[in-house]
């Protein structure tokens, strides 16, 4: 602050200092300049500010547009001050310090971090382009988006913003308020002849009477050459001093200033003086600047220069002071005003003499309290040095009027001068000069006022002391729940329609406040959140979600006042259907004749379709899923039973879901017993080692079948041996396989007529997948969430398939082979191999097909053959005459003998003879016992 000092006499000439004195009644209210510093305004047409040094500012919105579906988005221009300036430090919105995901550079599109819990709710809620308001900056990128706002908004040579906010009711409640700490204007320093940024106070002022576009736009001619008492001030300021032991060392003076451009020029001007205590004058067309300290006399004055008498005025109580308070803007206390005061509240380290109880003393314990605003000082103990500056020189104020001869035209305003007058008491006393008139005679009127040098030596301060804050709960801040827990499970309703429900599990949130939770969720593919419940529930269930499908669910918790917390979130891959199904319990085993009866205990799961039984004819404890044969492909529930055909081998069972998920293991039974009918291996058609088949999609490597790559040799880039990671069978892209083939048996089995016989096989397999090396998992070994062994068996598989043809021309299709009868005269079968990932593929090294047929029988009993031959004839003819046959006479004489001649499929001729070999007709009983040959096509 500054302004015009009153003199005692008319003729005294005024000029432009740092101090004015205080009314007397003091005005304890922050001046309105200084209340709008950080508050926001809506205008077109508003004064632009200029900020000096580091502040902390308000805007003013100069454009506001919403757009987006709901509005969702709002475009806000915002300027700041005049530029160009030198940083955007921080972007406070709504009291809340944004942080983003870099520095705010000139022109540079910011969102917020992910790590801002108040900006960043799944995503950014904030966008931001800062422009320093360089004179050829461009439109900016994010307000271009909006409908009003074209390439030709440039607002060059303005600081501004340009926002865009999402909107989000948790965050924003109304038009967000925009506080902005930035370091301000480059400032021209004729010391180095280079513009640049600088809180140094003479600079500033130096740029601000030379500024034409804020300032007085005055002409380097109307400043000494060179500016030479602006650099020495400059040098002044930047006089390092050390304000409390241990202390860092900081500039002697400085200026922080946001200039109000509607404000008057001059009152403007003193405003920047008051910072340096300095005294800004006007001589012989020049503007000079002085900072007001300590100095030596550029003359003295004796009884010989005085003309006249002398007039002195010694101190007034109403500008004497025992206590002074400065206010100033205090950056740790949000840029809010603060006060600090000389003497402090602890003066242990003042000098005696100033110490508050030996001044009050002194005054007869009258409190005389000045107070004093110092708008452009953010430093305590800057504006604490004002203080004892202004303290100082009131407890010392002696004025003198004298009119001096013309030896004394040189003297300036702010010199120093020495008075010996013994009449006054004075052997060369320091005055400074503060009033200067010349007259017509060239006398010359000046006021002095009394100077002495330890009025301007800082002294130590004492430290910032260590306060402790008093924690106050935030009603706005809400804790968010503990934790969120996501679970899935099959819901079955009473018509039996069963569905798969996410349980929702909140953890508490600690704060004594919440109402209520949000529970919100989605499919994580999807934009949008779902509200889902709004309760002070714990538990909450989604019901009808989709297996598969991967569902984002986030849980707020909002106070008793509406301020919502955080969000906590989680995310599930529903399994509740596409989790395998339980094991089968209790499986046993029951031989009745030729049934062997199969049965086990219901599993719980609700989503069960059916069970699938398998036969190996292992009996060692060896036999497994992979490497058995489909005896049962379906048994639906609710069955717990079946009866199969009785053989010796091992019997298997698993579950499989409405998803066709199988059980992790299968349950397995061993028996021995064979039924009592008697079956003959007809046939064994083994294709392994050689496999001589034809190959769709697979091919014979290492006498095993396995599937094809889809990946062609020639399709590959680059050159063969640069592909160092990989082996040779795995080619250069993962998951090349195709995803189904099969291997045709290389011949087909004839048995030469329409008969039915009982098909049995075997098949040996295991799976590989050659992306799968250890070395290339990423991740640490025990966080998989695979197999111990892998996924590889899970992911493929290969069974035996059989069609069947009566004339070997018209097939039925293939279908899954299954152990049993089949009634047939040709049969083919295949191998299919399977990848569900098309990474896996089964490698099947044994596969056997076994026809058996049972022992046919044909008899007769009681049949008189007639005295002849008579012809047997069999309902159904014997593929061969190499049967069995037995003949029983029953009323045979002695020497009686038969004879079996012409067997042939149909039937055999049979001749009874007595002992002379004559044909006699007797009566007799036969057997005959055989089994059909079968023929391999192409054997």
């Amino acid at each position: 602050m500054g302004g015009v000092v009153d003199t005692i006499v008319n003729v005294v000439s005024s000029f432009i200092g740092w101090l004015i004195p205080i009314p007397d009644i003091p005005d304890f209210e922050t001046p309105e300049e200084e209340k709008g510093v950080l508050i926001n305004k809506q205008s077109n047409n508003a004064q632009i500010p200029v900020v000096y040094g580091r502040r902390q500012v308000g805007i003013t919105r100069v454009f506001l547009e919403s757009s987006g579906t709901d509005n969702t988005y709002l475009y806000m221009a915002g300027v700041v001050c005049e530029g160009e300036i030198q940083e955007i430090e921080e972007i406070y919105i709504d009291d809340k310090q944004v942080t983003f995901d870099g520095a705010l550079t000139d022109g540079t599109v910011r969102e917020v971090d992910s790590s801002d819990a108040n900006f960043y709710k799944d995503s950014s809620h904030i966008q931001i382009q800062a422009f320093y308001g360089t004179d050829d900056q461009v439109a900016s990128s994010i307000l271009t988006n909006s409908t009003n706002w074209t390439s030709n908004h440039r607002l060059r040579g303005v600081c501004y913003l340009a926002f865009r906010f999402k909107w989000n009711q948790d965050i924003f409640s109304s038009i967000p308020q925009v506080r902005v700490t930035l370091k301000g204007r480059k400032v021209y320093d004729p010391r180095t002849d280079t513009t640049a940024y600088t809180s140094n106070s003479a600079l500033i002022l130096l740029d601000y009477l030379r500024n034409t576009r804020y300032g007085k736009g005055l002409p380097n001619s109307a400043f000494e050459s060179d500016f030479a008492s602006f650099k020495t001030s400059a040098d002044e300021c930047e006089t390092q001093i050390t304000p409390y032991t241990g202390a860092d060392q900081i500039n002697l003076f400085e200026t922080n200033a946001v200039i109000d451009t509607d404000q008057k020029v001059i009152e403007n001007v003193k405003k920047l003086l008051n910072p340096m205590r300095s005294l800004f004058t006007y001589n012989d067309g020049v503007y000079k600047l002085k900072i007001e300290g300590t100095g030596t006399a550029v003359k003295t004055i004796t009884a010989d220069h005085v003309v006249g008498g002398a007039k002195a005025l010694g101190e007034r109580k109403n500008n004497k002071y025992n206590r002074v308070l400065g206010t100033f803007v205090n950056p740790d206390k949000n840029w809010q005003n603060d006060t600090v005061s000389f003497p402090p509240a602890d003066d242990t380290i003042v000098a005696t003499e100033f110490k508050h109880a030996t001044m009050l003393a002194q005054d007869n314990g009258t409190l005389l309290e000045g107070n004093f605003q110092f708008p452009n000082v953010t430093n305590k103990f800057s504006a604490e040095a004002l203080c004892e500056v202004i303290l100082r020189r009131s407890r010392n104020q002696l004025q003198i009027q004298l009119t001096l001869t013309s030896e004394f035209l040189e003297l300036e305003i702010g010199d120093i001068v020495a008075i010996t007058y013994p009449t006054g008491g004075f052997n060369a006393k320091p005055f400074r000069v503060l009033g200067l008139e010349i007259n017509e005679d060239l006398t010359v009127n000046v006021q002095l006022f009394e100077h002495q040098d330890n009025f301007y030596t800082f002294n130590e301060k004492n430290p910032i002391p260590t306060i402790a804050d008093t924690t106050l709960p935030n009603p706005f801040n809400v804790q968010p729940p503990a934790s969120v827990t996501l679970d899935d499970q099959l819901i079955e309703y009473n018509d039996g329609t069963v569905i798969v429900a996410l349980d929702v599990t909140i953890g508490a949130s600690p704060d004594s406040f919440v109402d209520y939770y949000q529970v919100e969720y989605k499919k994580s593919t999807d934009s949008n959140y779902i509200i889902y419940a709004q309760g002070s529930g714990l538990n909450h269930r989604v019901l009808n979600v989709i297996d598969q499908e991967t569902y984002d669910v986030r849980v707020k918790a909002v106070s008793t006042i509406g301020s919502s917390s955080t969000y906590v979130s989680a995310s599930r891959t529903v399994v509740g259907a596409i989790a395998p199904p339980s094991d089968v319990e209790d499986f046993s085993c029951n031989i009745v004749g030729e049934e062997a009866h199969l049965s086990w205990s219901q599993i719980p799961d609700l989503d069960l379709a059916y069970y699938q039984i398998r036969f190996s004819e292992a009996t060692d404890g060896t036999a497994d899923w992979q490497n058995s044969v489909a005896l049962v492909e379906k048994v639906s529930r609710p069955a717990t039973s079946i009866v199969v055909p009785s053989r010796s081998g091992t019997f298997l069972i698993k579950s499989v879901d409405k998803l066709s998920n199988f059980s992790s293991n299968a349950t397995a039974i061993i028996s021995n017993v064979t039924g009592v009918k008697n079956f003959n291996a007809i046939a064994t058609q083994s294709e392994h080692p050689d496999f001589l088949g034809t190959n769709t999609n697979t091919v014979i490597a290492d006498n095993t079948i396995r599937l094809d790559s889809s990946e062609l040799f020639d399709s590959a880039s680059g050159d063969f041996d640069d592909e160092v990671t990989r082996f040779f069978d795995s080619g250069v892209a993962n998951a090349d396989f195709y995803a189904s083939g099969n291997y045709l048996f290389a011949d087909v089995i004839d048995i030469g007529a329409k008969h039915t016989a009982r098909i049995t096989a075997t098949l040996s397999q295991t799976s590989d997948n050659p992306d799968d090396l250890f070395d290339n998992k990423s991740g640490l070994f025990d966080t998989a969430s695979s197999n111990f062994d892998g996924d590889t068996p899970a992911n493929c598989n290969a069974h035996i398939e059989i069609a069947t043809s009566d004339d070997n021309i018209t097939y039925t299709d293939f279908r899954n082979f299954t152990i049993g009868n089949y009634t047939f005269r040709y049969a083919k079968f295949r191998v299919v191999l399977i990848s569900r990932d098309l990474a896996s593929t089964p490698v099947v090294s044994e596969v056997t097909v076994t026809i058996d047929m049972e022992d046919r029988i044909f008899s007769g009993n009681d049949i008189t053959s007639g005295a002849g031959t008579y012809t047997v004839t069999f309902t159904n003819p014997y593929k061969s005459v190499n049967y069995a046959v037995g003949i029983t006479g029953e009323d045979l004489n002695t020497g009686d003998f038969f004879v079996v001649e012409n067997k042939t499929i149909n039937g055999f001729d049979l001749t009874f003879k007595n002992s002379s070999g004559t044909a006699v007709s007797r009566t007799f009983d036969y057997l005959a016992k055989g089994y059909w040959y079968i023929k391999i096509k192409g054997v």
